[in-house]
C-alpha cells in the first residue's frame, strides 16, 4: 500500500479500497475474535442479526489485541495522521454479523453521510461478493458536497439534524441516484473512508451474512 496513493483517492473520491489486504493468520486471528465477542457480548437493540462495541483502539491493544493490530502499522498510522492532521482524540471499535433483513431500514441503509464526521478503517470478515451479501455503498466524490451539508446542521440537535440523501435531500439524490458503487471484496479486504462521503449499508437477503469490523476514529 502506498500511503501517498491513498491520500490522493481519500481526497478525490472520499474512499479508498484495498483488497485482501489483511491475509493468512492475522485475517484468521481477527475472524476469530470477532466470532468469539459476538458470542458474548451482543447489542440487543440491533435488529439484523449481532453487535458489539468493544471501546477504543487503546483499550483493545490490552483486551483483543488480533484486533487492534489489524488496524496500526506504519502505512495505516501514517495515513491516520495525515487524514487526521495527527490529532486523534477519539477512537471506537464496532464488530457487526448482518444475517437478516425482516426489519425493514435502519437510518444508515439511506444513503446518507454521517451527522459526526467521523475516518473509518472498515474490514470485510466474510466474502461480500454480490448485492445480497450486503455491501458498502458509496457516492465517489460526494464528500465536499456531504460536508457542505453536514455544516448546515451544526448548531441543531444531534436527533435533528438532516443527514438522509433521499429523505431531506431528494433532488441531490436525484443527481446522484445512478453513481452508487457497491464495494465488492473477500475477507479480509479494507475499505478507508471519511464519512461525508455518501454511503449506505446494504440489504442482506436470503441466507446471505456479512461480518465487518470497524475503526472509527476523529
Amino acid at each position: 500500500m502506498k500511503v501517498d496513493v491513498v491520500i490522493k483517492e481519500l481526497l478525490d473520491n472520499g474512499f479508498y479500497v484495498h483488497n485482501n489486504f489483511l491475509q493468512g493468520k492475522a485475517l484468521l486471528d481477527l475472524q476469530e475474535s470477532h466470532t468469539n465477542i459476538l458470542m458474548n457480548t451482543t447489542d440487543s437493540d440491533y435488529k439484523f442479526g449481532k453487535a458489539a462495541r468493544i471501546g477504543s483502539l487503546e483499550l483493545n491493544r490490552i483486551k483483543n489485541p488480533s484486533i487492534a493490530e489489524a488496524f496500526e502499522g506504519e502505512e495505516l498510522n501514517q495515513i491516520r495522521n495525515k487524514m487526521l492532521n495527527s490529532g486523534c482524540s477519539f477512537t471506537e471499535i464496532f464488530l457487526t454479523h448482518e444475517f437478516t433483513d425482516s426489519n425493514g431500514l435502519e437510518r444508515n441503509g439511506f444513503l446518507h453521510f454521517d451527522r459526526i464526521w467521523t475516518f473509518k478503517y472498515f474490514y470485510y470478515l466474510s466474502d461480500v461478493e454480490t448485492l445480497e451479501d450486503g455491501p458498502l455503498q458509496v457516492v465517489p466524490s460526494s464528500h465536499y458536497m456531504g460536508a457542505m451539508l453536514r455544516t448546515r446542521q451544526v448548531g441543531k440537535p444531534y436527533e435533528q439534524q438532516d443527514n438522509r440523501i433521499q429523505i431531506n435531500y431528494p433532488e441531490v439524490y436525484e443527481d446522484v441516484q445512478d453513481n452508487i458503487k457497491p464495494i465488492y471484496g473477500k475477507a479480509g479486504t479494507l475499505v478507508i473512508f471519511n464519512t461525508d462521503t455518501f454511503h449506505m449499508g446494504g440489504n442482506i437477503t436470503g441466507k446471505n451474512e456479512r461480518k465487518v469490523c470497524r475503526l472509527h476514529m476523529r
